[in-house]
Order: structure tokens, then sequence, then C-alpha cells
């Protein structure tokens, strides 16, 4: 046991030396705020680290088994807290597929250019060929933290090795594909996880904004001791980090694995068989993932059943936020070990890289096609939104969340949001504001919008058992209206005696609402989204008007959004549509007649294929645009004139 001591000092050292060689200045205000706290925590918490271990010697400092590994993390009022890991299909049942090299999109993300953060047991072995560049020159994985917290035989973590191959592996071996195989890994352990985070987000060179957090603290450790109940489902100080981390940097979203509790059973709970979420898997701005195991088609790798496995922890929080946020494939996940090996493992480890890929090749698009990435609060709402929800009942629960990810679906969404079939949007809502829009949808596919913001941290329980205080600060609400009737979003119910249900009414818990209409009537319907009581926010005085930033998504059945101010778009005609390469473009030009008519082609990966300017000294325009020499696919027309412009989507067989 003394033998262990030098080293925890060592490793606790070299964190606090790593964080002090930050550029804090250039640091936004809040962040800096927000490192030195967290600075005066993880020195707190390695004082009390240390001073068990030398009154408690026979404390067990790491124990494993043939995968999970577990280790001290920290002594809170005696209790002692260990953070434990959590243990080619994957891609095809979350359709990632649709949007790699050769997917059906055509879109061949592979996410180069771009970097991800890994926290894990310790490092990934940047040596494994499945990390290697494309001509095999160097490696795609920095290694921040040397030090292996999981006791891994060698050099390298196996659990961070296998979890980096989930998202990160080229597919030398065509099993063990990742699902973003040109990426950059930065490779941590999770000493001092919190401040390297709000570096790695502001860094200077190879910035992040996803990273993979598989690993937590379990109900039940390897020696068979079961935390205090009011552990699980609280809101705690590691909640609330994250909460501050994210709040404090919008693009940044923090995937977590949900954890491997889910066939523990303790006394004290919600209800029997949930209420197993712990630490900073019951905070609001993260992504926390459960473990599905999926059945797919053959040959169509479409999902014929789907089930939760039984070992992935269940939600919700104490004040009954939808947690795990959504499911993924964690189950039998063949992936790099070190050593140039290979295994397959089972766990919400498993499925939050896969999330964590995913996600990343999201961002790509939506960058090629915008420029710039998404808030993290958008990343969020859109999986959530187009996750496949009726897997058992329609609506969230505390097991899958909102549903199972469903990569093809997101992606879709976002080229829908160019042309104004879907709408993506980042807004914000000030005090006493009430943000309203009108769109038209026919009858047909189910009408679903999302709101989903960056909420505030929340006061924290300090050991109240199942405490139901709200822990929502700015309390956003999404309502959709039509014919004097008003469509709420979903919300979870919670009976002592009949446990975990879902109905539609005033959600007054989380920081994503969702409403549905299932069998929508065509015609005009209005949205809104207002707030209830006084909105907060980190910086100005108590007097200043505070303020809220939100994501809206919107999807449907020949959606029109915001049309009703542009003659253009409301009188455009495309035809024929689809077509073989030519098509013309038509409108009532004499509404708008204030210049020459601009039109740009765009493929679906944001390359422009055309552009042209035509005179409009005409009552109607009317061009013929030839594309007989591209391929056939979906492309992006934006045609504009004067200050009005809109978009097409063009389909070329």
């Amino acid at each position: 046991m003394k033998n262990c001591l030098p080293l925890i000092a060592f490793l606790f050292m070299l964190n606090i030396g790593y964080s002090q060689n930050l550029e804090k200045a250039k640091l936004s205000k809040q962040n800096l705020e927000l490192l030195n706290r967290l600075e005066t925590q993880e020195q707190a918490r390695s004082s009390r680290v240390q001073a068990h271990l030398k009154s408690h010697p026979n404390t067990k400092v790491t124990i494993k088994d043939s995968i999970n590994i577990t280790h001290i993390y920290d002594v809170r009022d005696g209790v002692v807290l260990y953070r434990s890991t959590y243990n080619l299909e994957a891609s095809r049942a979350t359709k990632t597929s649709h949007l790699q090299t050769g997917g059906s999109l055509g879109l061949d993300l592979d996410g180069d250019g771009m970097t991800v953060g890994v926290w894990d047991g310790g490092p990934a072995d940047l040596t494994h060929p499945e990390f290697q560049n494309s001509t095999d020159t160097e490696s795609r994985v920095i290694i921040i933290d040397n030090a292996i917290v999981d006791d891994s035989s060698g050099s390298y973590s196996f659990h961070g090795t296998h979890v980096s191959g989930t998202i990160a592996a080229k597919g030398v071996d065509a099993n063990a594909k990742g699902m973003a195989t040109k990426v950059t890994v930065k490779s941590y352990n999770w000493n001092n996880d919190e401040i390297e985070m709000t570096a790695a987000v502001n860094a200077v060179t190879n910035p992040i904004i996803l990273s993979n957090h598989s690993y937590g603290v379990p109900v039940q450790s390897t020696s068979g001791d079961l935390l205090p109940a009011w552990y699980m489902g609280a809101y705690s100080q590691d909640s609330k980090d994250i909460d501050d981390i994210a709040r404090a940097n919008p693009k940044y979203l923090i995937v977590a694995s949900a954890g491997n509790s889910g066939t523990t059973s303790y006394t004290g709970g919600l209800f029997s068989g949930y209420d197993k979420l712990t630490t900073d898997k019951n905070a609001k701005n993260n992504l926390v993932i459960a473990n599905a195991n999926p059945s797919l088609t053959l040959f169509t790798y479409e999902l014929e059943t789907l089930l939760i496995n039984p070992s992935s922890s269940q939600g919700p929080t104490d004040d009954l936020r939808i947690k795990p946020d959504i499911a993924a494939d964690g189950t039998n996940l063949y992936s790099p070990t070190p050593g140039n090996t290979y295994a397959t493992y089972t766990g919400t480890s498993m499925s939050a890289p896969n999330t964590t890929g995913t996600l990343l090749l999201l961002q790509q698009y939506y960058s090629q096609l915008h420029s710039e990435y998404m808030n993290s609060a958008t990343l969020k709402g859109l999986v959530c939104h187009t996750a496949v929800d009726d897997i058992a009942a329609a609506g969230p629960d505390p097991k899958f969340g909102w549903g199972f990810l469903d990569a093809k679906a997101s992606a879709e969404t976002i080229l829908d949001g160019t042309t104004g079939e879907a709408l993506i949007s980042e807004d914000n809502l000030s005090q006493d504001e009430v943000f309203e829009m009108t769109f038209s949808a026919q009858a047909g596919d189910k009408l679903k919008a999302t709101i989903s913001w960056t909420d505030m941290s929340g006061g924290i329980n300090n050991g109240t058992l199942n405490d139901a205080t709200p822990r929502l600060v700015n309390d956003l609400d999404l309502r959709i209206s039509k014919d004097g009737v008003t469509y709420f979003p979903w919300k979870l119910d919670y009976s002592e005696t009949a446990g975990f249900s879902n109905s539609k009414g005033d959600n007054t818990a989380d920081n994503i609402e969702i409403v549905e209409i299932d069998a929508p009537s065509a015609g005009v319907y209005t949205l809104t989204v207002t707030h209830k009581g006084s909105l907060q926010s980190e910086d100005g005085g108590f007097f200043d008007p505070k303020d809220q930033d939100f994501s809206l998504i919107i999807t449907g059945n020949n959606l029109t959004l915001g049309t009703a101010d542009n003659e253009l778009s409301n009188s455009l005609v495309v035809y024929p549509n689809p077509n073989k390469g030519e098509f013309t473009i038509s409108f009532d030009s004499s509404l708008t007649n204030s210049g020459d008519v601009k039109v740009d082609i765009y493929d679906i990966s944001g390359r422009l294929v055309y552009n042209n300017a035509f005179d409009s000294d005409s009552v109607r325009f009317n061009e013929t645009v030839n594309l007989r020499g591209v391929a056939s696919g979906v492309y992006i027309a934006n045609i504009s004139q004067g200050n009005n412009m809109t978009s097409q989507k063009i389909i070329i067989e």
C-alpha cells in the first residue's frame, strides 16, 4: 500500500503541472473562473485520497477482473468512491455506415481534420496499425497522459485502446473499422479529467468539440461494496462540473457511458430495477449513452429487433429527467487492443464511443454545408430528435432514453435543413420574450419539433435520498398549436407503486423538449417557445436583462418553413424533379425584380458544381439548367434575387 502513495502523489503533481502550463490568458473569463475552481477541487480530492490511504493502509487501490478496472477516485464523508471502466455491426445498426466512405448517402465522411478527446484508464496504443494515418507514416493518436490508471499490463490501456478503436480504427481489419477512420485522437487517463477537458476544448492546436468518457462510479464495486443509496440519481458536484464546462464551451459535447450496473440491486432507489445512474451521469448538458443489443435483417441490415442489454444502467435522475439520453450498439464490439491485437467486448463503454465517432461525422457534414460546427445543444437535440423511439412503446423511457441512435436520419435532417424541408436553427430567447413561427405541413408523416439548450448548473445534492427538486434553472417551454388545439411535449411520469411511464404535458424537468404529432392534418401550424420565471445567466449584474440560447429542430411531411415573407420561395417551381440532369427554374420575377438571378448548385458534401447569373427583365423568370455531366444523386440549388433567397433539393437520376 505504501508503495502506491508516491505514485499517486506523482500523478497528482503531473496533472497539476499540466494544468498550470495552460495558456490561461487566452481563456474566456467564464472558463478561467471555472478552471481555477476545478483546480482547487482537484487538489482537495487528491488530499482526501492520500489521507484516507495513509489512515487505512488496507484499502484496495485497484481492483481488476478480465476487462473491468476499478481504481480509487475519491473519499467523501467516509465513503470510498471508485471509478470503473464499463465494458462492423455497430456502424450498421446505428446506420453510421451510410455516412462513411462508400455509404449509400454518398457523403464519404471520415472525420479528417477533426480531433476527439478520449479519457479512459490510460493511453491508447498509438503504434497499433489501426491508428496510423492513410500513408502509414504517423499515428493519429496523440498521448497526453502517459500514466496508466487501470493497471493494464504493458505501456498502454486495453480498455482505452479498444474504446479509441471503436471511434477511430481505420479498418486494417475490416471487422474492426471504427466510426471516424481519419480523426485524430487525444488520449488521456481519467485523472484530472475535468481540468484537462477545459484545456482541450480551448487548445490553440487540435481543439476538441467532442469527447468520450467510458468510465464512472459503479453502484457496486468489484469488492462488493454498495454506494449509499442517495448517490444514485443525485445531482452531484461532478454533475455540476460537467454542466459548467459545457455551459462555458457551447460547441463542446461530452459523451459518457451510462454504466454497467443494470443488474445490480440495492435498497432505497426510486423503483426496483431503475435509478442506477451516478455522479456525472446525472448532468444535464452531456449525452449519456445506454447499451442496446440490436438484431439486423440479412443483406439490408435494417433493425429487426432491439433490446436493451440487461447490464446497461437505467435512469432516470431523481428529479425525473430523461436519462440515459439515447442508446447505441455496445454489444459484442470487435476493436483493437494493445500489441496489434483485437478483442470483442460488451458494455456501455462500447456504445458510448460508437456514438462519439458517429457524432464526429455529423459535425463534419454540418460543417461542410455551413462552414461551422453545430452547438452541442443542436447536436444533442438532433440525435435525440431522430432516434428510433418506438422500440417498445412510443416516447422516452429510463432505459433507452429518447431512443436508438439513427445516424442516417440525422444526416438526412441536416440536408433537409438546407432546403426548407426541415429546420435546424440556433436561436436565443430573451427575458419575457415569446419566440413564434408559423409553418405549413401536409398530412402523412409524423410532425416533430425539438428544442434543446445548454442550461446553467443546478444546486448540488449533498445527501438527500431521492431528492426530486428540479435541477432545471432556465425552464423553456415548447408548444405547437393548430385550429385551437395545443400539442405538448413528452415528459416522464413516476409512481411509487407502478414505476415509470410517460405522457404529454408541461415538462418542468428536462432541458430538451420534444413535441410529436403522430397523425398531423394538413394546414398551418404555430410553434412557440416561452419560458417560466426569470431567466438566469453567469454574466451581467442582477438587474441586467438575461437570455438563453436554444436550438430548434422541426421535421414533417412537405414542410414549408419561413416562407411567408419570401415571394421568390412562394412562387418557385423546379421541374422536372427528379430529372436526368436537365431541369427548369421558374418563379414570379415581377414581385422581386431587383437584379440578376443567381443560381449556385452544390452536391450534398458542400462542393460547388454549378453557378451562373441570369438577367431578369421579364414578369416570369424561366431558365433551364443543364447538369448532365454530374453523377446521379441529391444536389442543393441556392437561388437568389435581390434580398430574396431560397433553396431547392434537386434529385438527378
